[in-house]
């Protein structure tokens, strides 16, 4: 919230003047500069990353979305003896907003301990470690305050000497370029400015240079010819004013390209308090356009496959983008994905809405805790017009081809036509394609046969015998739905599932309005899940002991709620806890102890024209049957095809299993990233969490790209490391304990996460280029 500027006014000369004053001991006046940097306000959702450039420690500063891919180097003010990363956290974070990209603040050496050039030379270093981890100088903006902005200049100074390429923009806030403080505004404004004075200037220059002689020392006495586009920001009632005022007067007599923002009425370096001072927002806004005009890349054009949560969470993250030009293709006539194909009665979500849906997009169509399908079909379709998505509907891929000569995929679709993007990005999901199963007989059957996937809304239930195949999550949701209305249901069962009661309820008009009109809200509920269902995961990966009151909530709703003891006898799962994907539901129980459903656990030996013939050569008569048997999860792009250099086809590459870097990128498949990919599903947990990590990755991994980082491929040794740390932790996992969807024929588990979704989100808060080789 902005206060008055009077108030701002006397807090800086009434608290942070002393801190900088002589008097002060050096080592107290350090340490309570890095604490006003708490006080400031930063966005919401900052991320910062403590790493090393050149040797120099320095802090990665990212505001939410500002991923490049442009960078910010910046350089911190204080005299040249005093200020560090921690000292400008608030201003570094709302320029990452502002400038839309990561800042890189190092944290350069100080006098008087380490004298000019040692701030010079760490400040080199640095941009030297920046630009060999991928970033051309042209998409790297350099930015200083006070004493940074003399070590900006000073460093442009020494690239240009070395005939090297300059960064793409210059931006200066209240810079200190004339040591020996000449200017008549130092003497004009001594009374007006509410920050420094001459007297805490002089001892530091003096402290910094120590004698030393050298045109970085002196940058208004250079020739600025051909210095990238400058934009200089400084108060009118500063001592240093004239510094700015000679340096803009220099550069544009040079032809350079400048901006500059005199603010009357202020003071030194008044932007570091952004947040808090509405002209300072003001002035870090301007100086954030000015960098993305400078140094933003080329657009990249990404082609997402799949329209459901992945590839409308990525769309709309990247609209608006200065770095991506998006194409959604699905074969579907509608968004949605699974949640558009999905229409069996019943159909809902088994985790909490408020967690089943992104942070960036709250969801206001929630009619009960555990959405029915239309309200998240409605949250998609919302999602994907607000951020103006128009998919390309009705059209599938069939194949893609990295052509090596263009760089770039060429995309074969079904209509005979074809595109070609920079970067593929396949959102197909888990569990998009229906498993149909072997059964011998079953095209014999007379009666109408699809699957819960496949609904047939055109086939009246009412009144027939009606054979259910398979006990799945989805068959869990749609029996209690149908059960009223049949004369007779059959529900054939492989393995009892594992259920845990559904606490569901609905929304009434208050609750949806709240949620409308204070989206916030969703915050506690949304929170209170999440460590609902890392406790699960907990308990399925590591800590078996976090398990009972799971078999314990079982069998408590079993026995209230199925009296026969027969029955109870085959609905009690004979794998541990777990291993199979556990159901949510309260009202599967007592529709099984139906008078008129039976349930049979004998495997089905044929399906006859008339009804299924079980191994007893039992006939159980149907005139219905719905098969509840799941989807193809291993084969994650089928039926697509995806061939990479040389032809190599990533189906071969799979043959043993499907892996992936993080789930997400493939080692010889360039500027290839997976939504939803291996080793990503949660046994416990919400996807959408999940994906959203990984939308966040492949937003930083397309600003790379943009900013000439690419093509990029994952190194093969980096795939290989994570994938073994993942079939280690797997195996230690409740997952090896019966065979299910999670696992292959030979026993590898290629779906799961065996950590939390916290875990995930932290490895995937940042792209790392140095994993990824150009092919």
């Amino acid at each position: 919230m902005a206060l008055p500027r009077a108030a701002v006014r006397l807090l800086t000369r009434g608290v942070v003047a002393p801190l900088l004053s002589p008097l002060l001991p050096l080592p107290v006046s350090r340490r309570l500069l890095d604490a006003t940097g708490y006080v400031l306000p930063v966005p919401l959702g900052t991320r910062r990353t403590a790493t090393t450039l050149g040797g120099v420690s320095t802090e990665r500063v990212v505001a939410p979305g500002a991923d490049g891919p442009h960078q910010v180097f910046y350089l911190h003010g204080g005299g040249y003896k005093t200020g560090s990363p921690t000292s400008h956290r608030a201003l570094t974070a709302h320029l990452s907003r502002a400038c839309g990209a990561p800042v890189h603040v190092p944290a350069y050496r100080l006098a008087p301990e380490h004298p000019f050039p040692a701030a010079v030379d760490d400040a080199e270093a640095a941009w030297r470690a920046l630009r060999a981890a991928g970033h051309a100088a042209r998409h790297i903006a350099v930015l200083g305050d006070s004493a940074g902005g003399g070590l900006a200049m000073a460093l442009v100074l020494r690239l240009r000497a070395a005939g090297e390429e300059l960064p793409g923009s210059l931006g200066l806030i209240s810079p200190w370029l004339d040591l020996d403080l000449r200017s008549p505004w130092v003497s004009a404004n001594a009374s007006r400015d509410a920050m420094l004075d001459a007297a805490t200037l002089g001892p530091a220059a003096e402290e910094y240079r120590r004698d030393a002689d050298a045109p970085e020392l002196v940058p208004l006495a250079a020739d600025l010819a051909g210095f990238p586009p400058l934009h200089v920001v400084a108060g009118a009632d500063e001592i240093l004013v004239g510094d700015a005022d000679a340096l803009v007067e220099r550069a544009r007599a040079a032809g350079v390209p400048v901006t500059y923002t005199r603010a009357a009425g202020l003071w030194h370096a008044y932007p570091v308090f952004a947040g808090l001072l509405a002209e300072a927002d003001a002035a870090v806004a301007e100086l954030g356009a000015a960098v993305r005009g400078d140094c933003a890349g080329s657009r990249v054009r990404v082609a997402v496959v799949g329209a459901g949560f992945g590839g409308i969470g990525l769309g709309a993250v990247l609209s608006g983008s200065d770095t991506a030009e998006v194409t959604i293709l699905d074969k579907a006539d509608g968004v949605g994905g699974v949640w558009r194909a999905n229409t069996y009665p019943g159909a809902a979500c088994d985790v909490p809405s408020h967690l089943y849906s992104f942070s960036f997009a709250p969801g206001r169509e929630w009619t009960r805790r555990f959405a029915p399908q239309p309200d998240i079909l409605r949250y998609l379709e919302r999602v994907a017009a607000e951020h103006r998505l128009e998919p390309r509907l009705g059209t599938e891929v069939t194949e893609a081809h990295w052509d090596e000569g263009r760089g770039a995929w060429r995309l074969d679709l079904s209509d005979g036509d074809s595109i070609e993007a920079d970067v593929l990005v396949p959102a197909c999901g888990q569990l998009s394609r229906p498993a149909a199963p072997r059964i011998p007989g079953l095209e014999t059957f007379g009666g109408p046969v699809f699957h819960s996937a496949e609904w047939d809304h055109d086939v009246d239930l009412t009144g027939k015998r009606v054979a259910v195949v398979g006990t799945g999550a989805s068959a869990i949701q749609f029996v209690p739905a149908i059960v009223e209305r049949v004369a007779a249901l059959t529900v054939f069962q492989r393995s009892a599932p594992w259920l845990i009661p559904k606490p569901d309820r609905p929304y009434g008009r208050l609750a949806r309005a709240l949620q409308r009109l204070v989206p916030a809200g969703r915050l506690p509920a949304r929170g209170f899940w999440a460590l609902f269902f890392e406790t699960g995961a907990l308990g399925f990966t590591r800590f078996p002991l976090l398990t009972p009151p799971f078999r314990w909530a079982h069998g408590a709703m079993l026995r209230r709620q199925v009296p026969d003891a027969a029955l109870r006898a085959k609905l009690q799962p004979d794998y541990p806890v777990g291993c199979k994907r556990v159901g949510i539901s309260s009202d599967w129980f007592p529709a099984l102890a139906r008078p008129h459903v039976d349930v049979v656990t004998d495997a089905i030996a044929a399906v006859t024209p008339t009804g299924v013939r079980t191994a007893d050569r039992t006939e159980h008569p149907a005139d219905v049957i719905v098969l509840g048997t799941g989807f193809a999860t291993s084969d994650f792009l089928a039926p697509m095809k995806v061939f990479g250099p040389g032809g190599a086809e990533l189906s071969d590459r799979w043959r043993e299993g499907a892996r992936a870097h993080l789930g997400i990128a493939v080692p010889g498949f360039p500027n290839l990233f997976l939504l939803y990919g291996p080793n990503t599903n949660v046994g416990s947990g919400s996807i959408v969490h999940m994906l959203e990590s990984q939308i966040a990755y492949v937003r930083q991994a397309i600003a790379a790209i943009a900013g000439g980082a690419g093509p990029l491929s994952v190194r093969p040794e980096v795939e290989s490391r994570f994938d073994t740390e993942m079939q280690d932790r797997l195996g230690r996992s409740v997952w090896t304990g019966c065979q299910s969807w999670y696992r292959t024929e030979t026993g590898r588990i290629v779906n799961n996460w065996p950590g939390l979704m916290r875990e995930y989100r932290r490895r995937t808060a940042r792209f790392d280029a140095e994993e990824y080789e150009r092919p």
